[in-house]
């Protein structure tokens, strides 16, 4: 099963703004829901009554002054606001700025300081002081979606502006800023990225053509809306097809399938971490009946195990699409909807140009493991350090290690910095997790390397076992001896109830090297 054959650069002449895609749908489907709150009551917004805000908030934003790409804070959780809000700033041409502010505050902080923002706005029920913006944040509440709030801030104040069609717009274009967001800090201290209307426009092209996307579906969200993953994967798109998009303000086992049964979900946005949810449960016959209108689950932002992947199918019926992605390069990699391979992120996405590439930088043939280097339309344009310069990223070396087979279909082998060199062979971690994995005892792995006086690098395991599972390290251990080769078997395997992981589900393998040195080096 060959990959399509994919375009290198895009059609420039197709961009469209934000604004001419909402003012669109605005005009064609004026009542249809397209941003619904799931567990806010069901509060909603359809396509002319954000048309209609978006006009008030551009004349606001006109008359501060505000020009292209100027940079708008916005603090606040999965709620009805929050959307609203990125669609609208982005309508007049601003930058959404977005930070997780279910970090701690002191993150808040040293990230608003990094922007550097001409507007803060900030949910009522947030501490704006405790992010150091007391008096100069504009706050706000729920909004009313026919222009009649009363949330004594920024919506109340929009009331009294025009909401007629020919609101001023910023002027921006392609190359201007549109959002910037934060990575998740998994191998440094978060980078802020900085994302052109452009490259978000391209991005979306690539998830519409392998979720063979269209106005009819209702698009289940329930990950942070700080992630840029959730803007390429569900806003983005969804205002490009005039979708309906599904707001959790998180995800829940014991509601879920509610969700998807009341409202006829017909995708799930979903990462690892909720399908291994998923699976510690058995399936009622209610849960599969709720299932009925998916047509898929998609799977992104950490390495989803081979052996869940099965087992989540066969438990559910659930056809899962595997994607590999980054906040500053889009969307690497793709399985389509009807064309996947299972342990394969698939064949590398629209305008990607991507590369293989090993040691000294040169092209790598099929099969031989390199680093995944990109380059053309997704990427962000640049990073945001936080002394305020910016770092354009050009060709992104990735720090990922992979190979692509004979098809084309991409493998994710690990990260460079993973690697465990032992007695000077390669060993890579995401292996040995995935053999773990397969044990029917075992929920989820981490592998990393420890200091060993003979070889230089052991591989040594912590693993989170299922409920109920007797398994013991012998046992696991007499289980790799089987799946693994030898000089790849690891040293020793430690039993957790939970494996570290940072605040978007990823496995922290930081964290998990530093309980090693603190509680299990000299044991």
């Amino acid at each position: 099963m060959a990959p399509r054959e994919v375009p290198s650069v895009p059609d420039e002449s197709r961009y469209q703004s934000v604004s001419t895609l909402l003012r669109a749908h605005a005009a064609d489907t004026p009542d249809k829901p397209f941003l619904v709150a799931i567990d806010q009551d069901g509060r909603s917004l359809t396509f002319a009554q954000l048309w209609r805000l978006s006009n008030r908030l551009a004349r606001f934003l006109h008359q501060l002054g505000i020009g292209p790409g100027g940079r708008i804070a916005v603090l606040t959780d999965n709620r009805l606001e929050m959307p609203a809000l990125y669609f609208a700033i982005q309508r007049y041409g601003a930058a959404f700025c977005t930070i997780n502010v279910e970090v701690n505050a002191t993150h808040v902080r040293e990230m608003l300081a990094r922007i550097e923002p001409e507007l803060v706005l900030c949910h009522e029920d947030l501490d704006s002081a405790s992010f150091g913006r007391g008096d100069d944040a504009i706050r706000f509440g729920d909004l009313d979606p026919d222009g009649k709030s009363t949330d004594g801030g920024l919506f109340e104040r929009l009331n009294g502006y025009d909401d007629g069609d020919h609101a001023p717009e910023a002027g921006a274009g392609p190359e201007d800023l549109c959002v910037l967001s934060f990575t998740s800090g998994t191998s440094a201290a978060p980078k802020g990225v900085m994302h052109r209307f452009g490259n978000y426009y391209w991005i979306t092209d690539q998830t519409i053509d392998m979720w063979k996307l269209t106005g009819a579906d209702q698009m289940l969200e329930f990950r942070s809306l700080s992630w840029a993953s959730s803007h390429m994967l569900c806003l983005n798109p969804a205002l490009r097809v005039g979708a309906t998009i599904l707001l959790a303000e998180r995800f829940s086992r014991s509601r879920f399938f509610a969700w998807l049964c009341d409202y006829e979900a017909t995708m799930v946005i979903g990462v690892p971490t909720v399908i291994n949810m998923l699976l510690e449960h058995d399936a009622s016959p209610d849960d599969i009946s709720a299932t009925r209108r998916l047509r898929f689950m998609s799977s992104s932002t950490a390495p989803l195990m081979v052996d869940q992947h099965r087992r989540f199918e066969d438990t559910y019926g659930i056809e899962l699409v595997q994607l590999y992605g980054m906040s500053e390069g889009g969307i690497v990699a793709s399985n389509h909807v009807g064309e996947r391979r299972v342990g394969s992120v698939g064949p590398p996405g629209l305008y990607q140009n991507l590369r293989i590439v090993g040691a000294h930088g040169g092209n790598l043939p099929a099969g031989n493991v390199g680093e995944i280097e990109l380059g053309g339309a997704q990427p962000a344009g640049g990073y945001l350090h936080a002394d305020g310069t910016v770092e354009p990223i050009g060709r992104l070396r990735t720090g990922d290690l992979g190979y692509l087979d004979d098809d084309g279909f991409l493998m994710i082998t690990g990260r460079a910095k993973d690697l465990i060199i032992r007695g000077g062979v390669n060993i890579a971690p995401l292996e040995i997790d995935n053999a773990l994995a397969a044990h029917p005892g075992i929920r989820e792995a981490a592998t990393i390397g420890v200091p060993d006086p003979v070889y230089g690098e052991q591989p040594v395991c912590f693993a989170a076992m299922r409920p109920g599972s007797r398994a013991s390290e012998a046992d696991i251990l007499a289980h790799c001896a089987d799946v693994l080769a030898d000089f790849k078997c690891p040293a020793q395997v430690i039993l957790l109830d939970e494996i570290p992981k940072n605040d978007r589900g990823k496995i922290d393998r930081n964290a998990v090297k530093s309980l090693w040195t603190e509680t299990y080096s000299s044991s």
